[in-house]
């Protein structure tokens, strides 16, 4: 089965499962929503690249004056479309948008470059579409964290996480021209409600007992304090395109 087969199997259908898991659900949501909590553009457009059913678009809300979204799957970018008049969809290939250059002041991939085979194609043409002055903003799992790693291992679609590590997200936007500086920071140390609180085999219900959440948090904390930084499950690499580029 070919790569496009293999992810089309799994991603091309609408999950509003997962979109309430990740907007809606306590705890959950509230931590999808501090994992992107300085990216943004203030009075400016904003695009995701792969945005699935809007979940991320959900959060950034307010966080730039128009928000635009990307899905290659025709039933993922209809629901996210559904989900608020002030978000503008459109059905695109990550590495052929329908935009001009330099049409965005911020542009952001989550949890997409470990799906595509061609990443550097990706990276430059989000590059291309962010407008001199703009930020492109890198969210990708850490294939060095146990629970992606696991992750990797048991889901078909998701085996390009194996070549998700730091140091190689690092040198895909190292390369850029015209760039500015880069920032990259981990985040999530092991997130378990991505497992335990899963709408497709977990407890979702769990995250509406306090003391399940607190045994979350506290356990999150305990992670943090035990794994090394570089094992964080998740990349957040954010770099600006120079003004004049």
């Amino acid at each position: 089965m070919s790569h496009e087969a293999v992810q089309a199997r799994r991603w091309a259908r609408a999950d509003p499962a997962h979109f309430d898991w990740q907007t809606a659900l306590p705890y959950a949501a509230a931590r999808e929503a501090a994992l992107l909590a300085d990216l943004g553009a203030p009075g400016g457009r904003l695009l995701e690249v792969g945005c699935g059913e809007g979940g991320n678009l959900f959060h950034l809300r307010g966080r730039a004056r128009a928000l635009f979204g990307v899905d290659r799957y025709p039933a993922k970018a209809a629901f996210a479309r559904g989900r608020g008049p002030d978000l503008r969809l459109a059905v695109a290939d990550a590495a052929r948008l329908p935009f001009r250059d330099g049409s965005f002041e911020a542009v952001l991939l989550r949890d997409v470059l470990h799906h595509v085979e061609r990443r550097e194609v990706v990276v430059a043409e989000a590059w291309r579409v962010l407008a001199p002055g703009g930020a492109l903003a890198v969210v990708e799992a850490n294939v060095t964290n146990p629970l992606v790693l696991a992750q990797a291992a048991a889901v078909p679609a998701e085996r390009g996480l194996l070549r998700s590590t730091p140091g190689r997200i690092a040198r895909e936007l190292e390369g850029l021209p015209g760039r500015g500086p880069l920032e990259v920071r981990m985040a999530q140390p092991l997130p378990l409600e991505r497992v335990l609180l899963n709408p497709g085999f977990g407890r979702p219900a769990l995250a509406c007992s306090p003391l399940a959440r607190g045994a979350l948090g506290a356990l999150e904390r305990l992670a943090g304090a035990a794994l090394p930084r570089r094992a964080w499950a998740y990349v957040v690499a954010r770099t600006t395109k120079e003004a004049g580029r």
